[in-house]
């Protein structure tokens, strides 16, 4: 069901944006392609396998006696990822804004135009200082039972996905107040995408982490331009990120 849930988002979100957004699709550079690509192939195969693997030999061998060891109820295990990850991530997120590790983290802001391919772009190397990939996979190991705590990673993973494309509802409509009120929808997600505003809602699922440490910025309209300005080929920073600020 997890698998489902990410792949019927993803698959969903492309087709929304073939229909509605072709000719930007096609107007892509074929660097972008290959990056996002390569950030997708990276997120989807490389990641998973890396937390099964540390599940599978690196956890077992350091913390053998944590297997299974927490027989949290579902809830809890569900609210773990959706709510105290995200929380994390929030943080995660904007120490990748501050200079020494902006390197890793700029490529992902060149993008000039939203959609669910954009959720990929990253270095080679970026998933590593991601909290998604360690806290999953510790956490997987340590609860007893994993599933509510994957359908929350799942679900996260659905929501960044949509966070990056164009499916949203108008701009200052009633369903996208009442969505704001809980989640980072597209709209505000594009402000922290814009050309002059970058340091702005850096939260994953939750709209309440911007709001509670002052980063939220209510989205009335749409920016003006996207993506930091940048030069060279963008496959570039993708294997070789260096510092740019």
């Amino acid at each position: 069901m997890s698998l489902a849930l990410v792949f019927a988002a993803f698959w969903g979100l492309l087709a929304f944006t073939w229909v509605t957004r072709r000719q930007a699709l096609l107007a892509r550079g074929r660097d972008e392609w290959v990056v996002d690509l390569s950030g997708l192939l990276v997120q989807g195969a490389a990641v998973p396998l890396g937390q099964w693997v540390f599940s599978t030999w690196v956890w077992p061998a350091l913390v053998p006696g944590w297997h299974a060891a927490w027989d949290a109820p579902a809830p809890v295990a569900f609210l773990l990822d959706f709510v105290l990850v995200d929380y994390l991530y929030y943080w995660n997120h904007r120490l990748l804004h501050v200079k020494a590790l902006w390197r890793f983290h700029e490529v992902h802001h060149t993008a000039t135009a939203m959609d669910v391919l954009v959720t990929s772009r990253n270095t080679l190397f970026t998933p590593l200082l991601i909290v998604y990939f360690w806290a999953g996979g510790l956490l997987g190991f340590v609860l007893a039972d994993p599933a509510p705590f994957a359908l929350a990673a799942a679900l996260t993973a659905a929501l960044d996905l949509w966070r990056h494309s164009t499916f949203a509802p108008p701009i200052g409509s009633g369903a996208h107040r009442a969505l704001a009120t809980v989640l980072i929808t597209p709209h505000e997600h594009a402000w922290h995408h814009s050309r002059s505003a970058v340091e702005v809602n850096f939260g994953a699922n939750l709209s309440l982490w911007d709001r509670l440490h002052g980063s939220y910025a209510k989205a009335d309209a749409a920016p003006e331009a996207l993506g930091v300005e940048r030069q060279g080929a963008l496959w570039r920073p993708f294997l070789f990120p260096g510092p740019t600020r």
